[in-house]
């Protein structure tokens, strides 16, 4: 049985930033319904771990530090117009090397390619429902990535993503002759199967400042809610998600992009960020008089690439970007993917069939699908118990 669900996308209008409101009509194949909950069969990431370990830059801890502003470089008049307020928020990917090596980003599409094959190869209601989730948020991130590489030196990606025929609305993605748009896997698969499940609005990067972190390792069954709260933490204790400003208190337009988590808007709102929210900022939730949903920061998140056009150097700036990133667990600098060129050669064994699985998870693989297409596409599945939900750690909230 093929279950319908309309997919409504809201969008507010806040700061000279939002998405038109869409609805279209996606179905959901019986094999990507319900999850085995008692599932051991488990889809390998080494390549993308390989790739994210490799080409992203970690932010550190959360913090409140304002960049200052760039001036004018030497025989100049431009400035790069970063936000000083979240010019130094989230992590970075290496998006100039891309640019330089065609090659390395071709390892991105063939790992696109391979991910995208998943689904012909394991009915995905036969995972449990954190191997599913973390399946959907590593194939959205990397067709973001896969198409960002594609324009990239774009520095503004507020058009490219939200735009008419932007990024998330476009139907680029084929599974198992479907073709999906990122919205679909939003909401059309992960919004319409766990609703109430917030900490998933943080595992999906969109490639700009304003929008959750890139993480530096895939998701997985098993680190997968711990990364989300991580990004949760990461996201709302930064600028680019919540900012105390006197009797207001201003968040991230990404929330109105992505009202339909929260149908009582600022009550709904206020109760998930309370949830996270460090305690010197929990007494100004409390006394603003209301929520201002315009915090903005449409920048790509690249290291420096975008701010190399401005001038003979780059801009110079006290808080510069790649201080701001010192406390990252890897060095900065383009050295540290230089064995980059030989990916395509080391991981390209994922791209075959079934090469996301161990040699005994494919025979049994196998045997589950051939018996599912003998059985006329039935298949019986064990949901798992919502009422045993994910609560955030509070013990860690750096953002690590």
């Amino acid at each position: 049985m093929l279950k319908q669900v309309a997919v409504l996308l809201f969008g507010v209008v806040l700061a000279g930033a939002g998405t038109c409101q869409a609805a279209e009509s996606f179905t959901l194949p019986d094999s990507w319904l319900g999850e085995q909950q008692d599932s051991v069969i488990t889809i390998s990431y080494e390549d993308l771990d390989y790739v994210l370990e490799k080409s992203v830059l970690m932010s550190g801890p959360p913090n409140r530090k304002k960049s200052k502003a760039s001036s004018s470089g030497v025989n100049t008049r431009l400035k790069n117009n970063s936000n000083p307020l979240t010019a130094n928020a989230g992590n970075r990917l290496f998006y100039e090397e891309y640019k330089k090596d065609p090659e390395m980003a071709k390892v991105v599409s063939r790992i696109r390619a391979s991910l995208e094959a998943v689904p012909g190869e394991v009915n995905l209601n036969s995972l449990s429902k954190k191997e599913q989730i973390a399946y959907w948020l590593n194939l959205y991130n990397v067709v973001v990535i896969d198409e960002i590489n594609k324009v990239y030196p774009l520095k503004n990606m507020e058009d490219f993503v939200t735009g008419p025929d932007g990024l998330l609305e476009r139907k680029i993605i084929r599974l198992e002759g479907q073709l999906l748009s990122l919205n679909d896997i939003q909401y059309g698969v992960l919004k319409e199967k766990y609703p109430d499940d917030l900490l998933i609005l943080y595992g999906f990067y969109q490639g700009y400042i304003g929008s959750p972190s890139i993480r530096k390792h895939a998701y997985t069954g098993s680190n997968l809610y711990r990364s989300l709260q991580f990004n949760a933490n990461d996201f709302i204790n930064s600028n680019r998600g919540t900012y105390p400003d006197g009797k207001e208190f201003r968040v991230a337009a990404y929330y109105t992009r992505n009202k339909a988590y929260f149908p009582d808007f600022e009550n709904d709102l206020k109760a998930h960020l309370r949830e996270y929210l460090r305690e010197k900022d929990l007494d100004d939730l409390d006394k603003a008089n209301t929520l201002i949903a315009n915090l903005d920061d449409w920048s790509v998140t690249d290291i420096y690439g975008t701010s190399r056009a401005y001038g003979t150097a780059s801009a110079n700036n006290d808080a510069a970007l790649l201080d701001a990133f010192s406390q990252a667990a890897a060095p900065t600098g383009s050295e540290q993917i230089a064995n980059f060129g030989q990916m395509s050669e080391t991981l390209g064994h994922r791209a075959s069939s079934y090469g996301r699985f161990s040699v005994d998870q494919v025979v049994k693989l196998r045997e589950l699908k051939q018996n599912h297409e003998n059985r006329g596409g039935v298949i019986t599945v064990t949901d798992l118990d919502e009422g045993n939900s994910e609560k955030p750690v509070q013990q860690d909230k750096s953002g690590q």
